[in-house]
């Protein structure tokens, strides 16, 4: 069965540039693999996104349930079929970002967690990429046209980063993201090849 490696980190943190490098390194050393992102791509996925640009806040219950929805229809259409499939799935955000930003809005990390690993397979690597949150700052401000204002000021940043170390698990990596891209991707890829990847069989997954 495929494997699912998840990149994780706050807005800044570099962590879809990095996944997007390691997808194209899996491909280059012959391995099956997929890049995905969450929000998806689907219709509920778009407007999530929408949401965070347009809106100064919404209901932090509301912004979870379309989030799990997006998830639910990630989970049956892309993740589980590509696993079964054989590929490994390279994921840009899952349900830890969840844990941590609704979590920083003030819902229950652990509660937010429980609900996500009801319907949603484990991974079996999570990479967080922790960066600071001024050189996060810096890298959207440089990079982007137009921010998020929900997920991208600074005290709220803050929290979520917190979050973040708080999260625990032996599937979970931390990775220093505020070198260059170059030299955060070779520790990427170090922890990759020494970590032990627990075989998980994904066939009866609903």
């Amino acid at each position: 069965m495929g494997q699912l490696i998840v990149f994780e980190g706050i807005d800044g943190s570099g962590k879809t540039s990095l996944s997007r490098m390691f997808h194209a390194y899996l491909l280059e050393n012959g391995v099956p693999a997929i890049w995905l992102r969450e929000p998806s791509d689907s219709p509920l996925g778009e407007k999530i996104r929408g949401l965070a640009q347009d809106k100064e806040s919404i209901s932090v219950h509301e912004e979870l349930e379309y989030f799990l929805e997006d998830r639910r229809w990630d989970v049956e259409n892309n993740i589980l079929p590509a696993l079964r499939s054989g590929k490994t799935v390279v994921l840009d955000r899952y349900y830890y970002s969840n844990a941590c930003y609704q979590g920083a809005r003030g819902l229950d990390m652990e509660a937010i967690l429980a609900l996500n690993r009801q319907f949603a397979p484990e991974a079996d690597l999570v990479f967080i990429i922790d960066v600071n949150v001024d050189r996060a700052l810096a890298r959207i401000s440089s990079s982007r046209q137009g921010v998020a204002k929900l997920f991208e000021k600074k005290d709220f940043l803050e929290k979520v980063r917190a979050n973040y170390l708080k999260l625990a698990g032996t599937n979970l990596v931390r990775i220093d993201g505020n070198p260059d891209l170059k030299t955060v991707m070779a520790d990427v890829i170090s922890h990759h090849s020494e970590h032990g990847l627990k075989k998980v069989s994904y066939a009866d997954k609903k």
